[in-house]
């Protein structure tokens, strides 16, 4: 717990500082060459994704939807043992369990009435911890408030697609777009 301390420490001296410091933008590539299986590479990271079998997949990696509740219910876990640890409060595990509701016809029928993604998030905290609850909860709150991918999940986002479509005759030249 003290090194995460310490590096939280470290970093709010550094904000202090230069207000510009950790401003930045992260990139992620994904390649779906054949059939449903896509790779993402970021960094020295490569992750697998790929769609069940009913949905013309393999299943031969998490789907896009069990990655993003994976990375949301983990983003809330590590915002909650960094609160923790600024505040010396003792959290010795923590369990998020993420439920998503949807409906698959939103997701492949252009007049469905449900929408493609989501209709509702739940998050179910669990934490074993020897600290009174209510410092627990304080934690807990200041964690949400922190969290970096229940923020995305919560506050309307711009999103910006960049199209290139790269012609298969040589005569056909790379067309390049902005929606």
């Amino acid at each position: 717990m003290h090194t995460i301390a310490n590096a939280i420490e470290r970093l709010e001296a550094i904000l202090d500082r230069r207000a510009d410091f950790g401003v930045g933008t992260s990139h992620s590539t994904t390649t779906c060459d054949d059939g449903m299986r896509c790779t993402t590479e970021e960094g020295h990271w490569q992750i697998g994704s790929d769609l069940s079998e009913s949905l013309g997949g393999s299943g031969s990696a998490p789907t896009p939807g069990v990655l993003l509740r994976a990375a949301l219910g983990g983003c809330m876990a590590m915002s909650y043992r960094l609160r923790a640890a600024k505040h010396g409060i003792e959290l010795r595990s923590i369990r998020v369990t993420v439920e998503a509701d949807s409906e698959i016809a939103g997701m492949l029928l252009l007049d469905a009435s449900a929408p493609p993604g989501y209709t509702e998030l739940r998050a179910h905290v669990e934490v074993d911890s020897p600290s009174p609850p209510d410092e627990v909860l304080r934690i807990l709150d200041e964690g949400d408030r922190l969290s970096p991918l229940l923020d995305v999940f919560a506050r309307t986002n711009v999103i910006r697609r960049t199209t290139t479509i790269r012609g298969v005759r040589p005569e056909m030249r790379d067309v390049t777009c902005e929606t």
